[in-house]
C-alpha cells in the first residue's frame, strides 16, 4: 500500500471492505471481475461484463426488439423500459420477474404492415379493464406507462397513441 498525491493504492487480487465488526461485507473488488457494494451484508450494485446490476429497485435498462408477436413475457427484473416493434399481434403474457415499486414505459411500435393489436395478460390491469386500442398506421409509436404494485399486479396508465 502506498499514499501518493492524496490517492491510497493497494494491490490486490481481492479487495474486501468488512464493517468493523468484520461480520457484514461492505464492498468486494474481483480482479478482471466484478466490483458488488453492499447494503447489511447484502450485494446491491455490481458492475458486469456488459455494465451495471442493481439488485433492488433502481433500473433504467431498455429492452429493444425488432421483431415483437405472439406471446411476450416481458422480463421486469432486468427492464425498465421495453421497445417492441410489432410484426404481428401481440400478447402481454404474465410476467414471473416483477419487481414491486419498479415503473417504466412500454412502447409499440407497429412495423410497415400496421394494423398490428394488443392483448393482456391477467396480471396487467388498466383503469375501466379490458385492453387498448392501439395505433395502426405503419410506423406509429404508442406508448404506455405502467408501475409494478406487487407480484401478479401491474397497473397500466393511459395509452399515449401515435407519438410523433
Amino acid at each position: 500500500m502506498c499514499i501518493r498525491d492524496r490517492e491510497l493504492r493497494t494491490r490486490s487480487a481481492i479487495f474486501s471492505v468488512l464493517n468493523a465488526a468484520e461480520s457484514e461485507r461492505m464492498i468486494l473488488a474481483t480482479e478482471n471481475g466484478s466490483v458488488d457494494l453492499y447494503y447489511d451484508n447484502v450485494a446491491k450494485l455490481n458492475t458486469t461484463s456488459t455494465g451495471v446490476q442493481v439488485n433492488g429497485n433502481a433500473n433504467a435498462a431498455i429492452f429493444s426488439s425488432a421483431t415483437a408477436s405472439g406471446a411476450t413475457t416481458l422480463d421486469f427484473a432486468t427492464y425498465a423500459h421495453f421497445h417492441l416493434i410489432l410484426t404481428g399481434n401481440l400478447t402481454l403474457s404474465n410476467p414471473s420477474t416483477e419487481v414491486p415499486g419498479s415503473s417504466g414505459l412500454i412502447f409499440l411500435k407497429q412495423d410497415g404492415s400496421g394494423s398490428r393489436t394488443l392483448s393482456l395478460g391477467t396480471d396487467f390491469e388498466k383503469a375501466g379493464g379490458g385492453g387498448f386500442t392501439l395505433s395502426t398506421a405503419a410506423g406509429a409509436t404508442d406508448v404506455i406507462p405502467y408501475y409494478v404494485v406487487s407480484a401478479g399486479r401491474i397497473l397500466l396508465g393511459s395509452i399515449q397513441r401515435a407519438m410523433a
